[in-house]
């Protein structure tokens, strides 16, 4: 399928039917026009070839048939005003039958097309989200929906759904991103029995690639396709969904897919709307007994246990989340908080089955950010990790954060199969191409194998899966946090007001033998990535031992500044930066310098103790172990805290010397420019 075409398609069709009619009359005509033509291509031809004049009375005629059939996104909100471009010569009919039948044989383009269609509104939605404002109910569907690329949701179900059916002894082919089998079972359960959920549906095309597995299953054991269709459709596939026009159109394409079979069965797919406005899945089912019949049967699903649970969970922070859906967060799930798609893992995780399996697409930052470590202990006591791709930064191009896809079942123990895709820049593609390398040999060296149970041995638990037993050891030692103190600087309130560079002031004004009788005191903020000496440019206003900074306040009375750690100032450090370039990078200062919050620094109680702690975390092995604490840019005290510590030798000249070399090395380099207080002249000269 060329995407890229649907793209431009949806794209271009959106901008020209919302310029002659409202926006819910431009979005249904569309959506049901792309609907007929994957039910009905002839329908199409038909009324592309038909007097202009007729076409409206054709479109509606068989829109109206296929409703009671296939009913979702043809029945979404009555009929509707026909947008005269939808059916105009050279419009959006003649463009769509220039994309050719072959774009709409598989139901799944339903999903796609909806995105693509509505991918302006979410980039909208989606800058206020980054700018941390909060997403009423109606939005916060529009804003989080992304839809799951075609090979995640097969790698996503073939390693839960066939994965399960395998270990309960049927014949069902793995398929090309299946890991490999569990032990099988004699505990062969009825197909009927078996149960899939999607939460978080969208447009159900997680759930069009179950029914395509589940309707194997069945034939294989002598059903008929349009018996094996209606028990799909009735016993094993659920979704539930926020927006009701996703929704509808995972009806459709649902009901599409059974029809090719020549079943007529509405399929257990639901929306929230006037249920339980933006909190959705999460919501306790008994709030939802006597409201309608349709909120029944949400709340019968709620309750239901599923063997399996496959999603694409909304990501949306904290400070995004309505008043109705932060309270409701904060009262069930505070724990899991810190984002919606962390709440919805808990969630699942109470959904599902006794050594039943889930499937995620989430973001990554829940493998390794401290914020996150109460969810990986909950993921730890309750599953196992099966399997894992582990995407590079910026590969799947409409997402803003990194991403992960992984598996677990609902048993503990066992060790599981990770993929680090991190390190293969380039698009999903790449990616895909890569997980199927991966899949298909053990030798890969991107392929590892690991037990959750090993990841305990690391403070905050996280999931450093790529880690050797050797280096896990290293964590069951010491941390710099016990050893020395870790501490976090001055916060000014405002730095521009506060702070100067030093060439920016009168010497004579700056306290460079640390009098505490001039104006401007040295600063450690940080800076650059740069190792053993430098990044010292700027000065603190700090007469009066800080009064003005101290004292200063928002006008309602408020402190702005955060005076912190001040007992720490003026003491011999070793610090880095706290916004880092990926790679820690630790400097010594002496005692003439106050330090701020960028600039994060350890106080060694001797110098011997100084000398090798430098050392140590300027080394390969530092910068690896800390990578496992926090990978992101942002490498804050606690994760410099925890860090840990060889047993430091008892008297090791050697190394006390190479570093006093590399300071040395490092305060020559930087004294030969001018920017440095300590500059005498030009080395070239």
């Amino acid at each position: 399928m060329d995407y890229s075409l649907l793209k431009k398609f949806a794209a271009r069709q959106r901008g020209l039917l919302l310029a002659e009619c409202d926006e819910r009359s431009a979005y249904c005509g569309f959506m049901r026009l792309c609907a007929l033509a994957a039910a009905d291509w002839s329908a199409v031809e038909e009324i592309s070839a038909s007097p202009e004049e007729f076409r409206c009375a054709l479109f509606r005629e068989k829109c109206g048939q296929l409703a009671a059939e296939y009913g979702g996104i043809f029945s979404l909100y009555g009929e509707l005003p026909v947008p005269p471009q939808l059916l105009a010569d050279g419009g959006t009919t003649a463009e769509l039958l220039g994309l050719g039948r072959e774009m709409f044989s598989d139901t799944v383009v339903l999903g796609w097309l909806h995105q693509y269609y509505n991918e302006p509104y979410r980039n909208e939605l989606s800058a206020g989200h980054k700018s941390s404002k909060r997403l009423s109910a109606d939005r916060i569907a529009a804003a989080t929906q992304l839809f799951t690329p075609d090979w995640i949701v097969k790698y996503m179900v073939q390693n839960t759904l066939i994965r399960f059916l395998r270990s309960h002894g049927y014949d069902t082919d793995g398929g090309g991103y299946y890991f490999g089998d569990d032990a099988g079972s004699d505990n062969v359960i009825s197909p009927e029995k078996i149960k899939l959920i999607d939460p978080c549906m969208g447009c159900g095309n997680i759930l069009l690639y179950a029914f395509d597995v589940f309707m194997e299953l069945y034939r294989k054991n002598g059903w008929s396709g349009r018996t094996a269709a209606e028990k799909i459709l009735k016993y094993n596939l659920f979704g539930l969904e926020l927006d009701e026009r996703a929704c509808a159109v995972a009806e459709t394409a649902l009901r599409l897919k059974a029809g090719e079979y020549g079943a007529a069965v509405k399929p257990e797919v639901y929306d929230f709307s006037d249920t339980s406005g933006s909190i959705g899945s999460l919501i306790n089912s008994d709030e939802l007994e006597k409201v309608s019949d349709k909120a029944a049967a949400i709340g019968q699903i709620l309750r239901d246990k599923y063997d399996i649970i496959v999603t694409n969970p909304p990501y949306l922070g904290k400070s995004a989340m309505d008043r109705k859906l932060s309270e409701f967060v904060n009262e069930n799930y505070k724990d899991y908080s810190a984002d919606l798609f962390s709440v919805f893992i808990a969630r699942c995780i109470k959904m599902c089955a006794k050594n039943g399996y889930l499937g995620f697409l989430t973001p990554s930052t829940w493998l390794f950010l401290q914020s996150y470590e109460k969810l990986r202990r909950l993921i730890y006591e309750e599953c196992s990790i099966q399997t894992m791709l582990h995407f590079e930064y910026s590969a799947f191009g409409d997402a803003t954060v990194p991403l992960c896809a992984f598996t677990l079942k609902m048993a503990k123990g066992g060790r599981g199969s990770y993929l680090r895709l991190s390190g293969f820049r380039g698009d999903m593609e790449l990616q895909r191409q890569k997980c199927l390398e991966g899949v298909s040999g053990d030798d890969c060296d991107f392929r590892f194998e690991a037990d959750t149970a090993d990841f305990l041995h690391i403070p905050t638990a996280p999931v450093a899966y790529w880690l050797g037993k050797e280096a896990l050891k290293a964590f069951d030692g010491v941390t710099l946090g016990e050893t020395v103190p870790v501490r976090e600087g001055l916060i000014t309130g405002d730095n521009d007001r506060f702070l100067r560079r030093w060439y920016e002031v009168s010497n004579d004004s700056i306290d460079f033998m640390v009098s505490h009788k001039k104006k401007w005191c040295l600063l450690n903020k940080g800076g650059e990535y740069r190792k053993w000496y430098g990044n010292r440019e700027y000065v603190v206003n700090w007469e009066n031992d800080g009064a003005e900074i101290k004292s200063f306040r928002d006008g309602s009375g408020r402190l702005r500044s955060r005076p912190q750690s001040l007992d720490y100032n003026f003491r011999p450090s070793v610090s880095l930066s706290q916004i880092t370039s990926g790679k820690i990078s630790v400097r010594y200062f002496d005692g003439s310098f106050m330090f701020n919050v960028a600039g994060t620094s350890a106080f060694p109680e001797s110098e011997k103790q100084l000398l090798l702690l430098l050392g140590l975390l300027n080394s390969k092995a530092a910068s690896e172990l800390a990578a496992v604490l926090n990978p992101t840019l942002n490498m804050n005290p606690g994760d410099l805290a925890r860090l840990p510590l060889p047993d430091f030798p008892a008297d090791c000249p050697e190394a006390e010397e190479l570093v006093r070399e590399n300071i040395s090395l490092c305060r020559d380099d930087w004294d030969s420019f001018e920017t440095s207080y300590g500059f005498s002249r030009h080395p070239l000269v």
